[in-house]
Formats: C-alpha cells, sequence, structure tokens
C-alpha cells in the first residue's frame, strides 16, 4: 500500500487527523535525501490547518484521491509558503525554537557541524572527493538536508566562536545514503586526533546544548547568532586530567572544522610561537645565573648595558676572573659553595615567589595566598653553602589566609591542608583587606617587617629595604596565580611585564634545564634537588618550596644550553 491510499484510509475513518500537518511534501524534493521527510521546519498553526480542512473535506466527498495529494501537495505548502512570507529572521529563528527539542544522541558522540560540510574536501579519497561533492556537497545540496544542530563554548584561545555540532548517529546514517548510492565504503574517521568523532561521555564533560534544526546555511547562521556568550572561563589545573583530556578533544573537532590551508598555516605560526618561547627559556636561563653572581653579565652581551671599560678591558677582567676559578667544558665557573659568588649579583633584584590556592568548585574563591622573598643584596658576601641551605635560609615566607573562606578545605583534585604551614604562622585576613595586603609585599620594604621563622619581628631594616627594586617574580606555572591575583585587583599583576624585571616559571626553566620536554610537577622537582616538600598544596610551603627549588637548581647548573625542538600536535 503506498503513501496515498494510507491516506486515504487514515482520513475516511478520522477527519480530526486533517489538523495535523505532514510535513511529506515540504521535504519531498531535498536531492539526495530520505531522511529529511521524517522531519519540517515549518511550524503550521491550528487555525491554519483548520481553515485548509474545510476545504479539503468537502473535496475529498466527490475525490477522495484529490483530498489526500491536496493535503500532502497543496496545503501544506501553500500554508508554508505564507508562513515563509510573513515570517521575519527573528520570527522564524522563533518558529525553529517552537519544535519540540530532540532527545540527547544515545551513545553520547557528536561531529563538528562545519568539519562535517567539507567532508569530500578533507576525508575522502581523492579519487572519490569530487563525485561525493558534486552529489551530495556541492551546490548548498549538505545543507538542504535537515541537521539538529548543538553548541559547546570553547576555550578562549582556541577559538571565539562556539563549535557547533550535530549527532554522530545523523551522519552515520548521510554517510550510508553515499555508500548506498556510490557504492563506496565511506565512514566518519575515529582516531581522535582528526576531531571527526567527539566523544561527550568523558568525565565531567560539558554536554552539548540544542538551539534547534537548520535546512539551510542561512537559517544555521540564525541559530548561531542566538547562542548566549561565554559568561566566564577557568582553565584547567595540571591536576584536572578529565578536564584536559575534554579540552584536547575540542582542540581537535576545532581544528578539523578549518581549511587544510589555514591548518597548515596555523601549525606553523603555532611552531615559531613555541620556538621563541624556548629561545626566551633559555635566555632567561642565562640570566638567572647572573642575578646570583654565578656568571659575569658582560657573557649575555646584551646591548642595552652600559660600561664605560674598553672592550679589551672588560675582556681581560673577565678572562684574569674565570682562569682564578675552576670552570667546565661551557666556561662557566664552578660554583664553589663554600665560598661567596665571585661576580656581583647583577641588578641586585628581590625574587619573590607567589602560589595561590582556590575553592576547587569555586575558582573565584581564593583561599589561600603565600608569598616567599629573596633579596641577593642579603646574599653579599655569604656562601651558599651546602645544597645551597645558606642562601635559602635567608627566604623569608608569609601564609595568608581569607577568613571568610577559612573552612574550605580541598579534597576533590589535591589534597589541602591551609592549616599546616611550615615556615612561620599563618596570617588571616579579610577577604575586603586581601588585596592591599597582597600588593605591599611587592612595594619597599618587601615583606622585611614580617617575622622570620623564629618568630622575632625583624624591624625597620636598611636603607637600600627601602628604595624601590627590581623584582623577580618567580612561581610554578604561574599563569594561573597571575590571573587569580589580577582578577582580586592588584595593581603590580594587572600588567607584569612592565612591573617585573624577569617572570621565572620554575616548571618551564627546569624543564629547559634538564632538556626535557614535559614539565615536572613541583613535588618532583622537590625530590630531584633533596628537598623534602612537607604539606603540598599549601600556598605559603608551596611558594617557599618553589623558591628554594630556584635558587637550588641555578647552584646546580652546569650551563649547558640546548633548545628542545618543539613539536605540534
Amino acid at each position: 500500500m503506498d503513501r496515498r491510499e494510507r491516506l486515504k484510509l487514515l482520513f475516511s475513518e478520522d477527519e480530526s487527523l486533517l489538523r495535523f500537518n505532514t510535513r511529506l511534501n515540504a521535504l519531498s524534493s531535498v536531492p539526495g535525501s530520505k531522511a529529511v521527510e521524517e522531519a519540517s521546519l515549518t511550524v503550521v498553526t491550528q487555525e491554519e490547518v483548520q481553515s485548509e480542512k474545510d476545504d479539503s473535506v468537502s473535496e475529498s466527498k466527490t475525490n477522495p484521491d484529490e483530498t489526500a495529494e491536496g493535503l500532502d501537495r497543496s496545503t501544506v505548502q501553500e500554508t508554508d509558503e505564507r508562513n515563509a512570507s510573513t515570517q521575519t529572521p527573528e520570527t522564524k529563528v522563533s518558529s525553529i525554537h517552537a519544535l519540540e527539542e530532540p532527545s540527547a544522541p544515545r551513545d553520547g558522540f557528536f561531529c563538528p557541524l562545519m568539519a562535517m560540510s567539507r567532508y569530500p574536501y578533507k576525508f575522502v579519497p581523492k579519487e572519490l572527493s569530487q563525485t561525493v561533492a558534486s552529489q551530495f556537497f556541492d551546490g548548498g545540496k549538505f545543507w538542504q538536508r535537515v541537521w539538529d544542530i548543538y553548541y559547546v563554548h570553547v576555550p578562549p584561545l582556541l577559538s571565539p566562536r562556539p563549535l557547533l555540532l550535530v549527532p554522530a548517529a545523523q551522519v552515520r546514517k548521510f554517510i550510508q545514503e553515499i555508500n548506498r548510492e556510490l557504492q563506496t565504503t565511506l565512514s566518519i574517521p575515529e582516531e581522535s586526533d582528526m576531531g571527526m568523532l567527539l566523544d561527550f561521555n568523558l568525565d565531567g564533560a560539558p554536554q552539548p546544548t540544542f538551539i534547534g534544526q537548520c535546512t539551510s546555511r542561512e537559517i544555521k547562521d540564525e541559530l548561531e547568532a542566538t547562542i548566549p556568550s561565554r559568561t566566564n572561563y577557568e582553565p584547567p589545573t595540571d591536576m584536572d586530567e578529565a578536564r584536559l583530556a575534554y579540552e584536547q578533544m575540542i582542540e581537535h573537532g576545532i581544528n578539523a572544522s578549518r581549511n587544510k590551508s589555514r591548518s597548515k598555516a596555523s601549525k606553523a605560526k603555532k611552531q615559531q610561537i613555541r620556538l621563541q618561547a624556548e629561545t626566551e627559556l633559555v635566555q632567561a636561563r642565562k640570566k638567572m645565573h647572573c642575578y646570583l653572581g654565578l656568571q659575569s653579565y658582560h657573557s649575555l652581551d646584551l646591548p642595552e648595558l652600559i660600561d664605560e671599560r674598553s672592550w679589551e678591558e672588560k675582556r681581560n677582567d673577565d678572562c684574569s676572573m674565570a682562569q682564578s676559578l675552576n670552570t667546565d667544558s661551557t666556561g662557566i665557573p664552578r660554583l664553589d659553595m663554600n665560598h661567596p659568588a665571585m661576580f656581583p649579583f647583577w641588578k641586585e633584584p628581590i625574587f619573590i615567589s607567589v602560589d595561590v590556592e582556590c575553592n576547587e568548585r569555586c575558582h573565584e574563591q581564593v583561599t589561600e595566598v603565600g608569598i616567599s622573598t629573596l633579596d641577593t643584596v642579603d646574599l653579599v658576601g655569604i656562601p651558599p653553602g651546602e645544597n645551597a641551605e645558606n642562601w635559602t635560609s635567608r627566604i623569608r615566607s608569609s601564609h595568608l589566609r581569607v577568613r571568610e573562606y577559612g573552612h574550605i578545605v580541598n579534597r576533590q583534585y589535591v589534597t589541602g591542608c591551609p592549616g599546616s604551614f611550615e615556615f612561620g604562622e599563618s596570617e588571616w585576613v579579610s577577604k575586603g583587606k586581601l588585596p592591599d595586603v597582597v600588593q605591599a609585599c611587592f612595594q619597599p620594604p618587601y615583606s622585611f617587617d614580617i617575622e622570620d621563622t623564629d618568630g622575632i619581628r625583624l624591624g625597620s631594616g636598611p636603607e637600600y629595604k627601602h628604595q624601590k627594586r627590581n623584582l623577580i617574580l618567580v612561581g610554578h606555572n604561574t599563569s594561573m596565580d597571575v590571573k587569580y591575583l589580577a582578577t582580586l585587583g592588584i595593581k603590580v599583576f594587572e600588567d607584569v611585564t612592565t612591573a617585573f624585571l624577569e617572570r621565572i616559571d620554575t616548571a618551564e626553566l627546569y624543564r629547559i634545564i634538564r632538556s626535557e620536554t614535559n614539565q615536572r610537577s613541583l613535588a618532583g622537582i622537590l625530590g630531584e634537588l633533596g628537598i623534602i616538600g612537607w604539606n603540598l598544596h599549601n600556598a605559603g610551603n608551596d611558594a617557599r618550596y618553589t623558591l628554594e627549588a630556584l635558587v637550588r637548581m641555578i647552584c646546580r647548573d652546569t650551563g649547558e644550553s640546548s633548545v628542545v625542538a618543539p613539536t605540534v600536535d
């Protein structure tokens, strides 16, 4: 029994069926698609159908065949045309949203919509590409199908726009039609780095949001324009492996959606940026030797340095100095830990290490701030001692706890221990006063008047403590700490490039020193440097251990520089 006969039978028994829009004719003309007959974008009001029903019923008394076909080809089509002629873009989108929202795909798999629109050009063998494109994609054929459109917001650094998605089940059905028509064996690429099959069954992965159905590129654009902007974004921490895996998947999906030429250009640009970053790290490593008096700053050959001595005088002085010391193959003196540094502390900086702990369930709530300070002027004439302990003992440390969040202890991703500061007494501050207290640590006298580890008040100190000094910001994976502190309104972190002489990330610096491709955790670095890290993930302890690690890794560094070739995923 064909469609017309079934309609005749249904309408002869129950005229109430005339109230429904069959939506068969409106989509039957879509080329190359049987699936589109199952749905339609047109929303027909009951009043409009009722008016058409009266005419259709009267005609059915004389010609039942024309009744069934008339509803299918005339009533629906004319109603659709009236709707289309009276709808503005805004009402069209409203009509789309008036459709019943489909249930989320049961398998949890989606495909990037824009990547799928380029399927024959990027994922089909060259000998089949043009055939598939001509029959199923070119001339707007791809967009004339009915697609259920979803979206997810993406990390801002990856793309300013949300990622549009369609259920993988719809894509598989489409590819099956292509295979039947062309006798091919095409499929969705399943390799994770291809970015075509995205698994949203990952633990904690944000689920795609449905925004409507489209049958044209224009409707897709209208739907995309209705997506609300992202309100906030918190990058994942190194401990949040699930978030890191999710964002890696999203990045692959975005790359799959781009044109090949753009993708290649993007990879080349990323590689150039990473190579530049590696080169800057090598230079920062050399500077660190000069800041701690382990190497003459003249060896840096920096054009901005001003020295009134002639070139011959500087070279002779440096050579005579190096000859009096035990040097390695690089020409850098081997540090005698029992003697003071032989060179001046270049620019006499103050190292200030920071660490921030937040509520793991609400990152806007900063619960702890740790600050440790080491003034290189305090090291003049003092030998580093075994494992640089004489120098690290000059570090002053403080631990600030926010009174309003004193009850919060992280347990899900890390084991927090806010009450276990190992280098003095924690200081309670209110949320409102925290920015001023932190800002004061980056201004003269730079935390000098805090108590030392023996509980002795240090007093006002010498004059140089009250002068404006060069500051070097230190941290382990510092980007998030800087972001949190800037969010609090602390001025010194609003533009770290001008506030600090250098910004040192111990995770990256140690990776360069060891010529490794991957960063190590703070605990891993401490273990290799012979430092026992008690109660890590306490902000005060982490800031202190990070600064100790920096001093010890530089004192142990042989100075053999190398750039690790960056890799691009």
